[in-house]
């Protein structure tokens, strides 16, 4: 999801020249708020997870806490899990591995536009809503590369500060989190002596447990773009929920958006 400045009212034809696998959002600050959470929790998140039980790692932005957000995400069965203020440079699966590089992506994708073009005087009559469009379209191939050529580094990522091993203890020696060393959780149902009964997850769901992140919304956020064949790995489902804010509204001196 992309969030541009605006009510997204009088955009006419603009939205059909959008890429059709990039969503887009509008409000007057550019900026995620309480009502465009909760719109993308309803309309994108929940269709996704059809329910499955689903963890939730997300910062402490105002917006992913409210009263109506924790609801519905209870509703859901949803989990959410806030990393500690501070702490996104060392937990954040986003941060650790994934922001620097899909940006970078993103960075040559947009120049590659620019460049096709036949001079800077062209460039120059471009419309701020040309601009918009070409952002979709350059933020849609670069996630669609990044998540089809870097897999595996995704997987890593979430593992690396433990989001997605096994609770046993079976796979600590992969923790990998900086400034820590020969980190050990174990068990933790076993080291407590605790097991919930009320739990209703079953053999079945839990082979299909999916992990969600959720990076530092400022002044974009991302879905699930669905890759062009229908097939989609919700390891992916990391939405690039900012990844894009730094390209998108501070870009080369060149594309900034008037």
């Amino acid at each position: 999801m992309i969030i541009f400045h605006g009510t997204g009212r009088r955009l006419g034809r603009e939205k059909e020249r959008y890429d059709s696998h990039v969503l887009v959002e509008y409000n007057p600050t550019a900026y995620m708020n309480d009502t465009l959470f909760e719109r993308y929790i309803t309309n994108y998140l929940l269709p996704v997870l059809g329910g499955l039980p689903t963890l939730f790692a997300m910062d402490l932005m105002g917006s992913h806490k409210t009263p109506a957000v924790l609801e519905l995400l209870s509703q859901h069965r949803i989990i959410p899990s806030f990393i500690p203020a501070g702490c996104t440079s060392l937990v954040q699966p986003l941060d650790i591995s994934v922001n620097k590089p899909l940006k970078e992506r993103i960075r040559d994708l947009t120049d590659e536009q620019i460049f096709q073009l036949v001079s800077a005087e062209e460039f120059e009559k471009w419309t701020v809503d040309d601009r918009r469009v070409m952002t979709t379209h350059c933020i849609g191939k670069a996630f669609y590369q990044f998540h089809t050529d870097k897999a595996d580094l995704i997987r890593t990522s979430f593992r690396k500060v433990g989001l997605s091993l096994p609770i046993d203890g079976s796979s600590d020696q992969e923790f990998d989190i900086q400034g820590f060393t020969r980190l050990e959780i174990g068990n933790w149902q076993e080291d407590l002596g605790m097991h919930d009964n009320r739990a209703d997850v079953t053999d079945e769901e839990d082979q299909e447990l999916e992990l969600v992140s959720i990076c530092n919304m400022y002044t974009c956020s991302g879905n699930c773009i669905q890759e062009q064949s229908t097939e989609f790995p919700m390891f992916i489902l990391i939405t690039l929920l900012t990844l894009i804010s730094l390209i998108v509204l501070q870009p080369r001196s060149y594309i900034k958006a008037r």
